[in-house]
């Protein structure tokens, strides 16, 4: 794949205790949205960050396609099954990689 854009989207997902954020269920959606006439294909990986300037584990790439106009959401459940976490709680980036422009959007 040719790429042009690469986006890197923090996310925070799953249940924390105090350590190292306030307690609660953590939830990041990603919404990439495709602006062009035409199909698109990327690529996206998750980058884990740890606590105290450490890095974690990065998956590998995974491949998404996207219609003219067409939008999707990498969720929760998606990021942690990328990262072969399931269950746990994660903070980091999703890094997303594309030969055109796209619309990125985290909640």
């Amino acid at each position: 794949m040719n790429v042009s854009y690469q986006y890197a989207v923090t996310f925070v997902c799953g249940e924390a205790d105090d350590a190292v954020v306030a307690p609660g269920e953590y939830w990041t959606a990603i919404n990439v949205h495709n602006p062009t006439d035409r199909p698109v294909r990327f690529e996206k990986k998750v980058a884990t960050a740890l606590p105290h300037e450490e890095p974690g584990p990065v998956s590998g790439f995974h491949d998404a396609e996207l219609g003219p106009d067409e939008a999707l959401e990498i969720d929760r459940e998606d990021i942690l099954e990328h990262a072969d976490a399931e269950g746990e709680f994660l903070k980091g980036f999703v890094v997303i990689e594309s030969g055109v422009e796209l619309d990125v959007v985290a909640m």
